[in-house]
C-alpha cells in the first residue's frame, strides 16, 4: 500500500481501493483515512463515480496531483461530504446505525448477489449471476463501496458492519461480528436471522452445505423461537433446508413462508423453489 508524502494514500492506492483490491486491515486503514481526510475522500468519491461510467477496459483515471489548491480541494470535499450525507443518510433524527443501514440498502438497490435474506429492508431482486465460489467485491457499485467505507469507519464492531461485510462478500467477518453480538443479546431475533444468512452465504461461497448450511438452519430456528413470524428467518430456514437436500422439510418450510408473505418478490421466489422441489423425490 503506497502512501504519498507519508500521510495520504497515493492516487494508485485510492484507485485500488475503489476496485476492491484490498482486504481486511489494509482496507480498514484506507477507509479510516478516507473518512477523516476530506480531500482524499473527494478524490475517492470522484474516482468511484468515474469508474461506473468508464468503458469496460478503460484504465483507472489518473488524477493530476494537487493541481487544485488545498483550500479549493477541501471546500469541494466538504461540499461532497455534505451532499453525500443529505442524499444517503436522509432526514436527521434517526440513529447513526439506522441512517447507515438506510444508505446501504439504498445503494444496494436491486443488486442481489446472494440467496439468503437480510433484515433491514433490502428490496427483492433475483440473484445476479452465479453465487457459488464467487467474490462480489469486484462487482460492487461505487455507491455501495462508499456506503461500506462509511460503515467500516464508524461502526467497525457493530451489527451494521456485519451487514456491510455480507454485502461485500465477506461472510467470515460478518459471522465473527454477529456471533459476538448474539452472545451479548441472545434474545435479538434480527441478529440471529442475519447470522443465519451469513452462514448460508459462506455455504454458497465454499460450496460446503453440510457444515455451514447446518449452522444456518440451527441459527434460523433460534431466531424463529424468538419471533416465529419473522419473514427473513423463515426464508433463511427454508433455504437452508433446501441447501441441505431435505426436500420434504424444505417444501413445508417454503409453504410456511407463504403463509406470512404471499405477494412480494420473495414470495414469488418461494413459489418457484416449491415448483423445483416438486420435481424432486
Amino acid at each position: 500500500m503506497t502512501l504519498s508524502g507519508g500521510t495520504c494514500p497515493s492516487l494508485e492506492t485510492i484507485g485500488a481501493f475503489v476496485d476492491g483490491r484490498f482486504k481486511d486491515r489494509e482496507r480498514e486503514v484506507i477507509a479510516d483515512h478516507l473518512a477523516s481526510c476530506e480531500a482524499c475522500y473527494f478524490v475517492f468519491s470522484e474516482a468511484a463515480r468515474t469508474r461506473v461510467t468508464a468503458q469496460p477496459r478503460a484504465e483507472i483515471v489518473q488524477f493530476p496531483p494537487r493541481r487544485i489548491t488545498w483550500r479549493i480541494a477541501a471546500g469541494l470535499a466538504a461540499a461532497a461530504t455534505i451532499l453525500l450525507a443529505v442524499n444517503l443518510f436522509g432526514p436527521f433524527g434517526t440513529s447513526g446505525d439506522e441512517r447507515a443501514l438506510t444508505a446501504l440498502v439504498n445503494a444496494v438497490g436491486t443488486a442481489r448477489t446472494f440467496e439468503p435474506r437480510l433484515t433491514g429492508g433490502f428490496v427483492y431482486a433475483p440473484v445476479r449471476g452465479p453465487v457459488r465460489g464467487s467474490n462480489d467485491a469486484a462487482s460492487l457499485s461505487p455507491d455501495v463501496r462508499i456506503a461500506i467505507a462509511e460503515i467500516e469507519k464508524q461502526y467497525a464492531a457493530r451489527p451494521i458492519a456485519a451487514t456491510a461485510a455480507i454485502v461485500a462478500g465477506e461472510p467470515d467477518r460478518a459471522i465473527s461480528i454477529l456471533e459476538a453480538a448474539s452472545q451479548q443479546h441472545p434474545a435479538d431475533a434480527k441478529l440471529l436471522s442475519d447470522l443465519s444468512a451469513a452462514y448460508l452465504v459462506l455455504a454458497e461461497r465454499h460450496n460446503n452445505s453440510n457444515t455451514d448450511a447446518g449452522r444456518g438452519l440451527a441459527t434460523a430456528n433460534r431466531a424463529l423461537e424468538i419471533d416465529r413470524l419473522m419473514p427473513e428467518a423463515l426464508f433463511n430456514r427454508a433455504l437452508a433446508l433446501q441447501m441441505l437436500g431435505m426436500a420434504d422439510d424444505a417444501r413445508t418450510a417454503w409453504q410456511a413462508y407463504l403463509t406470512i408473505d404471499d405477494r412480494s418478490g420473495w414470495a414469488d421466489e418461494a413459489r418457484a423453489r416449491l415448483r423445483t422441489l416438486s420435481n424432486q423425490p
